[in-house]
């Protein structure tokens, strides 16, 4: 029944990780909502489920079928009861330096007898002043128990998806009330 307000809830939550991975604390706090949020959602579809025939069973297959599911089910409940969920945090500065040269002519004519007879030179002009590129820093951050390569905002968007899987599929086989 409130399925779908608490899947928007985690995909705000999802965007405001996204506009926060320059700030860690801020990233967080967000993971943080976003795991009770998110976990909100399997809580009142199997709420709603149990009390449909088979539908204990539609719940169980899905949350056993799904690594991403059980893997933030664990994420929640370690957040909630334990401690707030460690997360790697992996940094990356790239430097751009820029290196001016200055250039100047010298030009010497000869005749058909290989005779010098005449020569320019231009003076070294000053090279305009290199613009100052600042660092680009990216941060990147992961559970330190998920074996795969996704990010932690990756994998994030992965749960929405499954989620909101899980949700139509229960509105649609009649498990969840819509």
């Amino acid at each position: 029944m409130y399925e779908k307000l608490k899947l928007k809830e985690a995909g705000y939550f999802h965007s405001r990780m996204v506009s926060e991975t320059d700030n860690r604390d801020h990233l967080l706090f967000d993971l943080s909502a976003f795991l009770s949020a998110a976990r909100s959602v399997l809580q009142y579809a199997y709420k709603d489920a149990k009390t449909k025939g088979g539908g204990q069973q539609w719940y169980d297959n899905h949350i056993t079928s799904s690594k991403v599911l059980a893997f933030f089910k664990e994420k929640r409940n370690f957040n909630v009861h334990t401690q707030p969920v460690p997360v790697n945090q992996h940094t990356s500065i790239q430097s751009t330096e820029v290196v001016r040269s200055s250039e100047s002519t010298h030009i010497k004519k000869f005749d058909q007898s290989g005779r010098l007879i005449g020569e320019y030179s231009s003076e070294p002009c000053e090279p305009p002043p290199a613009p100052e590129i600042p660092p680009k820093v990216t941060h990147r951050f992961t559970f330190p128990d998920w074996s795969e390569t996704d990010d932690v905002l990756q994998l994030c968007h992965l749960y929405l998806n499954e989620l909101q899987r899980v949700v139509d599929d229960g509105q649609n086989n009649g498990f969840l009330t819509k």
